[in-house]
């Protein structure tokens, strides 16, 4: 049972808003359990999605893992060429991902399980396209409306620039990142097996500079951030020592390049304190 009362949400909700006071942009946050949202600052605000999907991408090809549709040992071939909008190919560019592993087998062929592990974990772009063409952006729509995640969308791949630029592109709102991590928390989407599975990549994600990095040293989360340009974000589910678990999803779309990371994790910092304090009191 919640004990969350209006004044501990509008202490919590203002707390936010002082540190989320930026020049231009947009700020939003949600905070949730796996049983629904708690509280919430422009949560609904659409921003572009950048890595974040890739945690859609992630379900949708464990998926076909466990219905055998594709086999973790398949290999598949590494190529920086991919379908873009307009019935046109595009280059991913190697300057803009930051796996080299990946991108040292150009030309070869990886497994399909190396290729998703490098996708969650070091948020690999050549991987996430290379993994999203096998499974079709089509599945992972359709894994994005089981979530239910509607305002999470994934229309094009990594790097085509032109869909990026377009009205169609990859979108998201941090009431829809924290929707979807909720259905993967509660094992909703995959079986049991293939959630643990997932949230154990998730957790072993390289970027902490957001919302783990707002957190107590040592306490355990699980999300995927993204970044591109004016946009940061990140979705951590975060369990506290001495409290229950809870979802964080922080989307931001602002002139403050490397320093809203920073935010996010006074965000994060922000919101843990208030957690713990109401289920320790």
């Amino acid at each position: 049972m919640r004990h969350y009362l209006p004044p501990q949400i509008a202490s919590l909700v203002a707390d936010w808003t002082r540190v989320a006071r930026v020049p231009t942009g947009t700020v939003s946050v949600q905070l949730r359990d796996v049983g629904g949202p708690i509280a919430g600052r422009l949560e609904h605000m659409t921003h572009y999605a950048a890595s974040t999907v890739k945690l859609a991408i992630g379900v949708t090809a464990l998926a076909d893992i466990e219905t055998r549709r594709t086999d973790q040992h398949h290999p598949v071939a590494v190529h920086d060429t991919f379908p873009g909008a307009g019935s046109r190919e595009f280059r991913l560019s190697r300057a803009d991902d930051n796996d080299d592993a990946t991108w040292n087998r150009l030309g070869a062929s990886e497994t399909f399980g190396n290729l998703l592990e490098r996708m969650i974990v070091d948020s690999s772009n050549i991987a996430a396209n290379l993994v999203a063409q096998r499974v079709t952006l089509r599945a992972v729509g359709r894994t994005l409306g089981l979530a239910p995640a509607p305002a999470v969308t994934m229309s094009h791949l990594f790097g085509d620039r032109l869909a990026q630029a377009s009205a169609s592109r990859n979108a998201v709102t941090a009431a829809g990142l924290g929707a979807l991590m909720a259905a993967v928390a509660r094992g909703h989407l995959i079986s049991p097996a293939a959630t643990h599975g997932l949230i154990e990549l998730l957790a072993r994600q390289t970027t902490r500079q957001m919302i783990p990095a707002g957190l107590p040293a040592g306490t355990w989360s699980a999300g995927k951030p993204g970044w591109f340009g004016e946009v940061n974000h990140d979705v951590q589910l975060v369990q506290p020592d001495g409290a229950p678990e809870y979802i964080l999803a922080v989307c931001t779309t602002t002139g403050l390049g490397g320093d809203a990371a920073g935010l996010i994790a006074s965000i994060s910092s922000i919101t843990w304190k208030h957690w713990t304090a109401w289920h320790t009191s």
